[in-house]
């Protein structure tokens, strides 16, 4: 009988410990792999190669803002690198660029990863902590707004933000304070 008052004790003891967010594995991607760096970096290349092949007129800096993220709480962080994400993730996977298919494919799996575990992380939020305020609401609706930009300015502006969504963005939100 006592072995199973222990058990039991010991039971509802862990799970009173256990994490919140045990589904928010974000901190996983404080630095990602040289492996996966480096598979951005040849995807940002063959792109940058085919983009010269091309005349663009492109002004627009969907990305650009005013703010800085390391000051926004960190629910704000992930609602903004989420945006970020699905975007990324839309535009890059629309893109129908025969020689980029191959060298888009692994960006293209590590992204969808930090999504789905970002997802995690913005789900197991308390109901009515991540709504957007002032500023953040207008970027995002910016942010949301550049879909209706043309399709060859809207990847270039994808593929050369990728490297501060990947250092910058991602990196801040995976240290959460200590940003």
């Amino acid at each position: 009988m006592s072995s199973l008052l222990l058990l039991l004790s010991a039971l509802v003891y862990g799970v009173m410990l256990r994490p919140l967010d045990r589904d928010c594995q974000i901190s996983q991607f404080k630095s990602l792999s040289p492996r996966e760096l480096e598979a951005f970096r040849v995807a940002k290349e063959a792109y940058e190669k085919s983009m010269l092949q091309t005349e663009r007129k492109c002004s627009s800096k969907f990305f650009h803002r005013n703010w800085d993220f390391r000051k926004i709480p960190l629910s704000d962080r992930l609602t903004v690198l989420k945006a970020e994400l699905n975007l990324t993730l839309e535009v890059l996977k629309a893109m129908k660029k025969p020689d980029l298919e191959k060298v888009l494919a692994q960006p293209l799996q590590t992204l969808s990863h930090i999504n789905q575990e970002i997802q995690n992380c913005v789900t197991s939020m308390p109901s009515g902590e991540h709504k957007s305020p002032g500023r953040l609401k207008q970027w995002l609706h910016r942010l949301n707004e550049a879909k209706k930009e043309s399709r060859d300015c809207l990847e270039a502006s994808i593929m050369l933000n990728l490297f501060r969504l990947l250092n910058h963005d991602l990196r801040c939100v995976a240290y959460g304070d200590l940003c």
